[in-house]
């Protein structure tokens, strides 16, 4: 093989302060690293560059894999000289790359939010970086040239090392990186030998760069992107820019293309031609195809070098025409308003950690495609360049962030530079943070799907802010630029251009849409997702419909960061933070997504897909069917789906039909559907239920998935009441000296005449109760209940719910029935008093009514009803109210009226530490029953809410992780008024709605009902 040396090997100089590059060099953040460009591999033909599979052009080699691997605890043990030719590594253990360290055997992972990881461990100030712990990964892999390549230039590309690395081939130095998130690519033809040659690359866990990197996420290391060779022509294209712009009526365009063209050895071009073609996605030439996420619609582009006739090479990428602007003080995509349905994605896998690959991605995509999503906040780095091919072919804005955050090198209210700032307005920093954001724009700037850069997160003020968004508005004029933390610190307010804010108020936001903004607003982090949350959500979008300013936000987050683990017994189980016995760790914080770590669903993500829905419906006369459809697409019209619609009969279909629809973005049509109501009996209930649905399969879904619903109480004409026979009580009343005993045809109810508790409840010779109700006003605390020390400012009822002391208990004998009547003092909170009624009729039917009459000045009241505990072997559910799903008082939007069924341990909902979970709303029946068809009816005249999970509240809380939960022998059944919301404003210190909240400043009553049953098994 012939290899070109005509380019000079890289000659190093140690740095002049007497420090390496990873420690105290904040200005030396790269060695012989070649100028970032535009993602792209060489392809020998059109048909293979409009395939666009890079991984399998013939130009790419993949060096994924095994590699050899050594570890050292700290720098001055590593092995020093492991690189060079004559240093045998073939003892060493081999390490799989992409993938992270502390996942296969080495090291710890360590999960920390705002502090840096090392700060329990050694005192430094930056630009400093630790040594007294920082862990040093030496790699070795070899590789062979392919005679094909035929001596052309050869590069190396790492598409993400963490944090710092230095790389030899064949025992000589190539050159030096930071910036764990974008591509460090090396340019080896000098180095590289015919046969074996020897890649070596030296990557230290932290370096002063690290300062920069202080994201909320698991801090991993190690090369956990893909690592790979490629060839070009001695002559090439280098990089190349692709620029769409729309006439001011978003018709006409002209495309722009710049190409970089780089001859290897310096010569000057003559004979070269750059050529380029759009074809959509039949693989047809055409001139133009608009941009458009709503239905994935954009087109290939080729561009070919020639020399004189003869094609050298082509690369391709696909090409959006969109002009994305401020215009009238809103942010607009082709002349139409945008608004963000967003979600924060941290690249993650509770396998992999972030060496994550494309059958995540593509899950990713199709899952937010599914539910809604219609834009994603790279948070807070630039993602795998995978991501934005997808995001461009299935359709997403995006908002790409460089990765920068300082989180934990200042403090809220600051409104001086500190010392301890990172990067703030310090010179060392300057370039450093203009290359992050460089080395982001160059690999993006061609998709479509990108609308915003973002200079980062959570990294206070400075001058090198506003030189970043000036250097990324000179690049890229085409795109807004956005950063947050300008809305903490107005001194640097010119460094975004968008009014950016993180779980503000709804009363502040409503008041800067009122204040004539000047910015267009949007949350680049709203509706915290911690374990049980994401209440209120309907709140906020009713806010964004109602101010146009307000143009939507991105959840934190996508998904939960736990790491799949054993415990020493082997019970697998997801881990958080402290579960490796990090130094530094901020626990189960990392627990913050919609859908959980191992990519299944979690409840939240329904509220989230019915609040994102882009389809409303309004009843202009439910009786005779009209309906009003409103299209809130910005580009597509609904004809393209089915308007499914049926009426419930007291939960069950009683008919149902399809119609068409034809309306235009961003207007309303009104349909007539096809039904009449009949006559309904007393107690019957009607319910128009309203799906769009899919026509046809697409790329992220199923023909007849639903994209927006509605449903319609229909009022109904009442039959004439027949008249109620009256039952004869058949009871008998058995007074002992500690119970009484009542009993009927066919069941037995006893009470305990000192605890006024019904303790017995037989049927059919079955007992129906483990343990008696009782009156409780606890759950089980949520993360957000934590977060606001509800856990110690309601403390009072959960000792309510456990200390209650008898005051009176009476018996009334009727002629058809029996009532028990008790009143208990609620010893936790003084003069607050609860009285519960029995009323046993002679079918075996139990009226029970609550009533609670807190004391005025007590704390909110987390929930309001009565807890009972059935055997074990009553584990089937079903019920008729919303589900399927787990819902709660601020958070029911997304779940649908209907009747459904279970197994009780299935309504256990993982979040990753064990909280309130499982309740149902809006319930009107529910059935519990064994694997005889023998159970418990529960009933009310109004709708109650439901929790029936094999633990009480008061287990969950004894435990941290699920695992943990001791195998039940029950059903534990919660029968309650309400509960209050789950909240979802922040995890640190918002409290429940008050709209959803229960406070204790007025009388509750509440009734239900409770009647043992005999079924078939189903």
């Amino acid at each position: 093989m012939k290899i070109n040396l005509k380019n000079k090997k890289f000659h190093y100089t140690p740095p002049e302060n007497g420090y390496p590059e990873w420690n105290n060099n904040p200005q030396l953040f790269q060695l012989n690293r070649m100028d970032a460009h535009a993602t792209l591999i060489p392809f020998d033909t059109v048909e293979e560059a409009l395939a666009g599979k890079r991984n399998e052009s013939l130009h790419y080699l993949s060096l994924n894999g095994d590699w050899k691997f050594s570890f050292a605890s700290s720098p001055e043990k590593r092995i020093l000289d492991f690189y060079k030719l004559e240093y045998d590594c073939n003892g060493w253990r081999e390490i799989t790359v992409p993938g992270h360290w502390q996942l296969q055997g080495y090291d710890y992972p360590q999960y920390t939010n705002i502090k840096y990881p090392w700060s329990n461990t050694e005192n430094i100030s930056q630009p400093y970086a630790t040594t007294v712990y920082n862990p040093v990964g030496s790699y070795v892999k070899t590789f062979e040239i392919p005679k094909e390549w035929n001596g052309n230039p050869v590069y190396i590309n790492f598409q993400g090392v963490e944090s710092a690395f230095y790389v030899w081939i064949n025992g000589e130095f190539v050159g030096y990186s930071e910036d764990s998130f974008t591509p460090a690519q090396f340019d080896i033809t000098p180095y590289i030998t015919e046969g074996i040659n020897k890649l070596a690359v030296e990557v230290y866990r932290w370096s002063d760069a690290s300062w920069l990197e202080d994201q909320d996420f698991w801090r991993l290391s190690g090369i956990f992107r893909d690592v790979f060779l490629f060839w070009t022509p001695e002559t090439h294209i280098y990089d190349f820019t692709v620029i769409t712009e729309l006439d001011d009526i978003y018709e006409n365009a002209e495309l722009m293309i710049k190409a970089k063209v780089n001859n290897y050895n310096g010569e000057q071009l003559k004979k070269f031609s750059v050529e380029a073609q759009l074809y959509n996605s039949k693989n047809e030439a055409v001139l133009c195809v608009p941009f458009n996420i709503e239905n994935s619609i954009n087109s290939d582009q080729y561009i070919e070098l020639k020399n004189e006739r003869e094609l050298t090479e082509t690369v391709s990428c696909q090409v959006g025409f969109r002009k994305f602007e401020i215009k009238d003080g809103l942010m607009m995509i082709n002349g139409k308003r945008i608004v963000f349905k967003g979600v924060n994605r941290h690249e993650f896998s509770t396998d992999k950690g972030r060496a994550i690959g494309y059958p995540e991605m593509l899950a990713d995509i199709k899952l937010m495609k599914a539910f809604n999503i219609n834009a994603v906040r790279t948070s807070h780095y630039p993602n795998n360049e995978l991501w934005y091919d997808l995001c461009d072919k299935f359709g997403l804005y995006v908002i790409d962030e460089t990765n920068l955050e300082s989180h934990g090198s200042w403090n809220y209210g600051a409104v001086e530079e500190e010392p301890s700032v990172v990067p703030g307005s310090k010179v060392e920093w300057t370039q450093a943070v203009i290359d992050r954001c460089n080395s982001m724009y160059q690999r993006d700037k061609n998709h479509p799907s990108i609308l915003i850069w973002s200079l980062g997160n959570e990294s206070w003020g400075g001058e090198n802010f506003i030189k970043m968004h000036d250097y990324l508005k000179e690049m890229d004029p085409t795109r807004l630029i956005h950063y947050e933390s300008v809305s903490h610190l107005r001194t640097w307010e010119a460094a975004s251009d968008i009014e950016s804010h993180m779980y503000t108020t709804f009363e502040e936001i409503e008041t800067y849409a009122k204040s004539n903004p000047k910015k267009p607003f949007i949350y680049c982090e709203y509706c915290h997702a911690m374990g049980n949350s994401c209440g209120n959500l309907k709140d906020y979008w009713d806010l964004f419909e109602k101010y146009p300013v307000l143009q939507g936000g991105f959840i934190w987050d996508w998904i939960d960061q736990a790491i799949r683990t054993k415990t020493y017994d082997g019970i697998e189980y997801l881990a958080y933070g402290g579960d490796f016995n990090e130094p530094v760790h901020d626990g189960n914080f990392c627990g913050n997504g919609i859908i959980f770590a191992d990519r299944t669903l979690s409840p939240k993500i329904y509220e989230v897909k019915k609040c994102y829905e882009s389809v409303s419906f309004q009843a202009l006369n439910i009786e005779e069917g009209l309906i009003k459809i409103t299209n809130q697409f910005n580009f597509i019209n609904l004809i393209e789906y089915d308007l499914v619609w049926e009426i419930l009969k007291n939960g069950e279909c009683h008919m149902k039909g399809t119609c068409a629809m034809d309306c235009e973005p961003l207007h309303s049509t009104s349909v007539l559907l096809n039904y009449s109501i009949p006559e309904a009996a007393i107690g019957d209930e009607y319910i128009l239920s309203l799906s769009i649905q899919l026509q046809s399969d697409n790329s992220w879904a199923k023909k007849g998935h639903e994209i927006a619903f509605a449903q319609f109480p229909i009022p109904v004409s009442l039959k004439k009441a027949e008249q109620s026979a009256v039952y004869k009580s058949n009871l008998e009343i058995s007074d002992k000296d500690l119970d009484i005993c009542i009993q009927g045809d066919d069941f037995t109810v006893t009470f305990n005449k000192f605890t006024g508790m019904l303790y017995s409840y037989t049927y059919k010779n079955v007992p129906m109760i483990k343990e008696a109700p009782v009156p409780n006003f606890w759950r089980a605390v949520t993360d957000n209940d934590c977060g606001n020390n509800l856990q110690i400012r309601c403390k009072v009822w959960k000792d309510a719910s456990i200390e209650r002391k008898l005051e009176s208990f009476n018996l009334i004998s009727n002629s058809d029935n029996v009532e028990i009547e008790v009143v208990y003092q609620l010893l936790a909170v003084q003069n607050s008093l609860c009285k519960i009624k029995y009323k046993i009729t002679s079918d075996g039917e139990i009226t029970i009514s609550e009533t609670l009459l807190p004391e005025n000045e007590l704390p909110e009241i987390p929930e309001i009803g009565m807890m009972l505990q059935m055997f074990g072997d009553f584990n089937h559910i079903s019920w008729y109210g919303k589900g399927p799903h787990e819902n709660y008082w601020d958070r029911a939007t997304g779940a649908k009226i209907g009747i459904y069924s279970g197994i009780v341990t299935e309504q256990m909902v993982p979040y990753l530490k064990p909280q309130e979970c499982g309740n149902k709303t809006d319930v009107r029946w529910a059935r519990i029953k064994n694997k005889d068809g023998i159970g418990l009816y529960i009933s009310s005249d109004s709708v109650f809410e439901l929790g029936a999970i094999p633990y009480t509240p008061f287990e969950l809380e004894s435990y941290d992780h699920q695992y943990k939960l001791p195998i039940s022998d029950k059903t534990v059944l919660r029968i309650n008024y309400k509960q209050m919301g789950v909240g979802g404003d922040d995890s640190w210190g918002a409290k429940t709605h008050a709209k959803y909240t229960l406070f204790a400043n007025k009388i509750y009553e509440f009734t239900y009902r409770i009647k043992g049953f005999t079924t078939n098994f189903t």
